[in-house]
């Protein structure tokens, strides 16, 4: 039974504790230390590859910390993560086998070893164990900061009471991740349950962060006390000294009862010192060695040590013997990984995507097929009537009719004409009745109902807590998006523009495509981005760019592009009911430009089916987005006018891409025409033909043997979208351009 001394001393904290937690306390602190050691030596020998960040000297603030919250709560971490790590992982251990295993992971995973946490992938700067709440560390500064924020909507989403701890340290403070975060956490849901712990340890690598030893060193703030920036977001702070694992615990404990009580977010700054370097390569020009040794003399390993010896609450034989323990736990987890095998070559892709069933793919499919026969004469038969009324070459590329000819065809049809935007619109509706975890947030999406209408009604019926207004704040709606996700939740991130990517590309990189992975294999990250793009109402290149080549390069995420109504509803249900965090571009001029039907029903667009748009035996056209109508009234005109049949597929999913379909057509026809509104140069178009070309079919043959005729790419011209409607147009593939491309191919 634990022993408690509360009666000897009044209120003083050592005496609040029972003796079993306190001695607790020191080991953990001890293996900290120990482990932090063990690994300087590994690294200096070579026997650990890569940086790692020493976290000596911290202790009590990992310690201290992580003893204020329950196995239902989770933390986020840093490049300097070792010390929250190993707090979160004794935390979850129940006997001394546990905590053999949880070190002997650890350490392993420092060495890349296939038994580490991480099976290798991550390495000292990215280790988590998702499963016990270790949400993952990161090697970008404040990187993990829009991931607690995530995680903690989620809590606040399913009313777990959980909160979520997000360590960082001083350097972070002044990074964009910091300000947003802070700020989306504190508006979003009247307050998220996330404690924000900055642990400022005085040096951001060399950069001090106010107070110098060296004179003539710069600094990073005129404000002292980071504490102080929570006023700027109307959230409570405290200060904590980070060396005291008692003061520590105390404030954290406020401020996750203030978080339960449904009053956080809140700041801690815990005051601390990191006895290394930034990395082992670092000479400390920036520190006096004076300094060291005073916050030496204030180690809180020492400190928690002698409190307990003078209160009487523990013998210097019983301590020595934790010490002991602490020892030999690093020593037995040294052992363990130089003994365990590195991950085999042949595992290089595993884990990277959460992978489909595929038998439900095949249902999936199939039953799409079907469905697709019922739409396409419907499709056609619109193409053909706004052609008709048209009445010029290239009038009508996009297909739109009069009210009178929608009311008709759905008279004749039994299938409803909607706007792509109205599709959108629809399918977030469906799937947010189908799942109370599916929710939408970005700037304007809610009272506004989104910049092209693709969420409009959605805030009349579901309000404002699934359907989110954020602040402009592109990078932690990102990451909030991944944090959520990798809570169990589902959300839909919309960004107005997809040239607003770019601010958020920190998240949707480092943290959304890349965690699975690099957290081997052990987490799922749903989570979905909307955004639009491309050239056509002459607000030039801020507002006009196809980036979709930028997130087809990123492994660890998916890139859809649908062109038709039907695409899009189907295509967005099944992106939000896929486990792997995706990309979903649409093109501005579709949304009130394109019509098309869209059945009621609930159906998915299974990822990586392309679709035939167009059949055809001459020419293959691979086409997406809104190429695709370009390519359509091209292939049409060719063949009304010369007989020229060519077959225009519209791969839908870039990635994965269903190039089996595409091979097989320029099997068929020889030739090959790709188009993209994206720039020419390491473009989409250039990928869609290497896979072309690397394509083998079941005699053996590839896709380069079937080429007849030099592939055409005809994409964007190299420039930034200029805004004058000539020059935008110019830069551009046109129809034209398609005619003569298939002239070109056919002489």
């Amino acid at each position: 039974m634990a022993v408690s001394t509360r009666s000897k001393k009044g209120a003083d904290p050592i005496y609040q504790e029972p003796k079993e937690k306190l001695l607790d306390y020191l080991r953990t602190m001890y293996e900290i230390r120990f482990f932090e050691e063990k690994v300087y030596e590994l690294v200096r020998s070579r026997q650990i590859k890569g940086a790692s960040h020493l976290y000596a000297g911290q202790e009590a603030v990992a310690v201290g910390a992580v003893a204020s919250i329950s196995r239902n709560d989770m933390i986020t971490s840093t490049h300097r993560g070792h010390g929250h790590c190993g707090a979160i992982g004794n935390l979850w251990c129940d006997s001394e086998e546990d905590r053999q295993m949880h070190w002997n992971r650890m350490l392993a995973e420092l060495m890349g070893r296939e038994t580490g946490y991480c099976r290798g992938r991550g390495g000292s700067m990215h280790i988590a164990d998702v499963e016990k709440g270790n949400l993952g560390a990161t090697g970008i500064v404040g990187g993990n900061i829009p991931i607690a924020v995530g995680a903690a909507l989620a809590e606040s989403f399913k009313q777990s009471g959980a909160v979520v701890l997000c360590f960082f340290g001083d350097g972070a403070v002044n990074t964009g991740s910091f300000h947003e975060s802070l700020n989306l956490a504190a508006v979003t849901h009247d307050g998220l349950p996330v404690v924000f712990i900055c642990e400022n340890n005085l040096y951001a690598m060399s950069m001090p962060w106010h107070d110098r030893s060296v004179p003539e060193a710069p600094y990073a703030s005129r404000v002292r006390d980071v504490v102080k920036r929570a006023e700027a977001y109307g959230i409570p702070g405290f200060q904590c000294n980070g060396m005291d694992v008692l003061d520590v615990k105390e404030k954290v404990s406020q401020a996750v009862q203030m978080c339960r009580e449904g009053k956080g977010p809140v700041l801690v700054e815990a005051r601390t010192y990191r006895y290394f370097g930034h990395s082992l390569s670092d000479q400390q020009r920036y520190r006096t060695k004076e300094e060291l040794e005073e916050y030496r003399q204030r180690d809180p390993i020492l400190l928690l040590w002698h409190r307990m010896l003078e209160a009487g609450i523990a013998t210097e034989e019983e301590m020595d013997a934790v010490m002991q323990k602490a020892r030999e736990t690093i020593d037995e987890a040294e052992r363990f990984a130089k003994a365990s095998p590195l991950p085999p070559a042949v595992e290089l892709f595993e884990g990277l995507y959460v992978p489909k069933d595929p038998i439900e793919f095949a249902r999936e499919r199939e039953q799409e097929e079907a469905l697709r026969a019922r739409i396409r004469p419907i499709e056609d038969e619109i193409r053909r009537i706004a052609r008709e009324q048209a009445g010029t070459p290239g009038g009508a590329i996009m297909p739109k009719l009069k009210k009178e000819d929608v009311q008709r065809l759905e008279e004749k049809y039994g299938i409803p004409i909607k706007y792509y935007n109205e599709a959108l619109a629809q399918a977030h509706a469906e799937e947010m009745r189908r799942d109370w975890r599916v929710f939408v947030m970005g700037e304007d999406v809610g009272l506004y109902g989104g910049a092209y209408a693709a969420t409009r009604g959605l805030w009349d019926e579901f309000g404002g807590r699934r359907v989110i207004d954020t602040p402009i704040s592109e990078l932690a709606i990102a990451g909030a998006g991944a944090g959520a996700a990798m809570r169990g939740m589902r959300p839909i991130v919309e960004f107005q523009y997809v040239d607003f990517t770019t601010l958020g590309s920190d998240q949707i990189l480092h943290n959304a495509a890349y965690n699975r992975y690099m957290f081997g294999g052990k987490t799922k990250v749903p989570v979905v981005y909307r955004s639009q793009g491309g050239v056509g109402r002459c607000i030039a290149a801020h507002h006009s760019e196809s980036m979709e080549a930028w997130w087809l390069y990123v492994p660890g995420i998916y890139l859809v592009m649908p062109s038709t109504p039907y695409d899009a509803k189907g295509l967005l249900k099944a992106a939000v009911r896929d486990d792997n965090p995706i990309m979903f571009l649409e093109h501005k001029l579709l949304y009130s430009g394109v019509m098309g039907p869209v059945p009621d029903e609930d159906y998915v667009i299974p990822l990586g089916v392309a679709d035939i748009k167009k059949p055809g035996e001459d020419v293959t056209i691979v086409a997406y987005s809104r190429m695709v109508h370009v390519a359509l009234d091209a292939a049409w005109d060719l063949e009304e006018q010369e007989g020229i049949r060519c077959e225009v597929i519209d791969p839908r999913t870039l990635h994965p891409l269903d190039v089996a379909t595409i091979a097989n057509s320029v099997r068929k026809t020889g030739r090959v025409i790709l188009m993209s509104e994206g720039w020419t140069k390491n473009g989409v178009a250039n990928e869609f033909l290497r896979q072309i070309l690397e394509y083998r079919f079941e005699n053996g043959y590839s896709g380069w043997d079937y080429l007849d005729m030099q592939p055409i790419i005809l994409a964007a011209k190299d420039v930034p979208v200029p805004m004058s409607e000539s020059l935008e147009d110019a830069s551009i593939p046109t129809r034209e351009d398609v005619i003569a491309a298939v002239h070109a191919l056919c002489q």
